[in-house]
């Protein structure tokens, strides 16, 4: 590409050399006045409020420039993700009380630019993976829910107390796919160990932040410390601590320190907050049977005598939990199931299952507080069959990953990925979001449900990276 607009800038330049004095003078003056005017267009939609005009107008004046500057360094903006989902608390207002973060911007941008680049070239590609087609499909379905919720619902449905639904589920349906398109991105452009390490590096260095600020009781309002936080942080670290050679022992005293501090900020500080710390104790026992049969049987005792010593702490939980009514949920989950009976098929379209609670269950129109029922609830069947068919080819995936990976880096890597989507999809049935949720969360909360998407996208990275040393050693072999 510098090439081409090296050749171009030259042929250009000599054309410019060649004209005469009065036309070049021209050519200038001509370049000034459309500036000029440009610019007094712009002080005149700006000045009487027409931010929409001006952004229409100016929108692709700019959009052009920055698509080339962006596709000649892609890898690299690609490379902002963690950070832009840890640590930059910008927010877009959006009118109504969600706000669209700025992650979610950058990352629909960046599918834009992608995907009109592969248009331009006709090359669509993918970096080859077990758990594309899952991914694919599941747009696919999720895109036919919102048709099909929307021709099949319920025509005595209160529509009048939802303002402009179709938009809610809209950009309920594009947060869903852009979910997606995170981990294709970092997938297709994460291809070095190094931009690994990278990853996992800015989940430690933001997560042992959140930690202490946690701990300390620090309102920062800068870092994303919720969902599933606590699980990325926690099992990074432990994974580095259990699997990856060389790490001196200075250095694991500090990752240990950081693992029990995180722990007891989720299991004794927030210990409601189950979803906050039984998907990443869960993670940590897949981390270890993984690892060594023996530790992971020490680790069971372990935790059995935990339990049977402190009986009065967790008769206390279950106390504080049915306090809080965690079994109301039954309820709940009834009322989401008998919604979900009458549109089975296809569901009721992304976030679709608003109207008929408010319709049907008005004084009880509560979410289920469950991830999996929201999938048959918005999807139906055939949604949830083509979840659960990603869920466990992208664990298989991280399984064979982790057993074909040399020791080293990438076993590190690979145990990070399976064991923390293995407690990440247990952390769904607690109530936590790997999609986000329109409602409790909205859709602002997409800057932490991302986190389990770019761990799931360095699964197709490190598919690549294996394969590549794998052919290079096959090639280095041959006579």
């Amino acid at each position: 590409m510098r090439t081409f607009f090296a050749q171009h800038a030259y042929s250009f330049g000599s054309r410019i050399t060649g004209v005469g004095l009065r036309r070049r003078w021209l050519l200038i003056a001509g370049i000034l006045l459309s500036v000029l005017g440009l610019s007094l267009a712009a002080g005149y939609v700006i000045g009487a409020d027409r931010k929409f005009v001006a952004l229409a107008i100016f929108g692709p004046l700019a959009a052009i420039p920055a698509f080339f500057l962006v596709s000649r360094r892609f890898d690299w903006m690609v490379l902002i993700l963690p950070i832009a989902a840890l640590a930059i608390p910008i927010y877009i207002p959006t009118g109504t009380y969600t706000n669209i973060p700025v992650v979610l911007i950058i990352v629909l941008a960046l599918c834009g630019i992608w995907i009109t680049s592969m248009a331009i070239r006709a090359s669509w590609r993918l970096a080859p993976s077990p758990i594309n087609r899952p991914m694919l499909v599941f747009c696919v379905a999720c895109t036919i829910s919102l048709i099909w919720g929307i021709v099949w619902r319920d025509p005595i449905l209160n529509m009048g107390i939802f303002r402009n639904f179709i938009v809610v589920q809209i950009t309920t349906l594009i947060a869903y796919m852009v979910s997606i398109g995170a981990a294709l991105l970092i997938g297709n452009f994460v291809q070095t160990e190094g931009r690994l390490k990278y990853i996992v590096g800015s989940f430690v260095f933001f997560g042992a932040l959140m930690t202490i600020f946690r701990i300390a009781n620090i309102d920062h309002g800068i870092l994303a410390d919720r969902g599933l936080w606590g699980l990325w942080t926690v099992i990074p670290v432990y994974a580095l601590l259990i699997a990856h050679p060389g790490i001196r022992w200075y250095w694991r005293l500090l990752l240990l320190a950081l693992i029990i501090a995180n722990l007891y900020q989720t299991m004794l500080v927030n210990l409601l907050w189950k979803s906050g710390w039984i998907p990443t104790v869960i993670a940590i026992f897949a981390a270890t049977f993984l690892r060594s049969r023996r530790w992971f049987v020490v680790l069971t005792v372990a935790a059995v005598l935990v339990v049977a010593l402190q009986q009065d702490f967790f008769h206390q939980m279950i106390e504080e939990e049915l306090n809080e009514g965690a079994d109301g949920r039954i309820g709940m989950w009834e009322i989401n199931l008998r919604v979900v009976g009458d549109h089975w098929l296809f569901g009721t379209g992304p976030g679709g299952y608003a109207p008929y609670y408010m319709t049907y269950f008005p004084h009880d129109a509560r979410s289920t507080h469950n991830n999996y029922l929201d999938i048959i609830a918005q999807f139906g069947l055939v949604g949830s069959i083509i979840w659960l068919w990603f869920a466990i080819a992208s664990t298989r995936e991280g399984l064979r990953l982790y057993h074909e990976a040399p020791p080293g880096f990438l076993k590190t890597m690979a145990l990070i990925i399976v064991s923390g989507w293995i407690g990440a999809q247990a952390s769904m049935f607690f109530g936590d979001w790997i999609l986000p949720f329109p409602y409790n969360q909205t859709i602002s909360g997409y800057r932490y449900t991302v986190y389990s998407w770019i761990f799931i996208g360095t699964l197709i990275s490190l598919r690549q990276i294996i394969d590549r040393q794998r052919t290079l050693e096959t090639t280095r072999e041959m006579p």
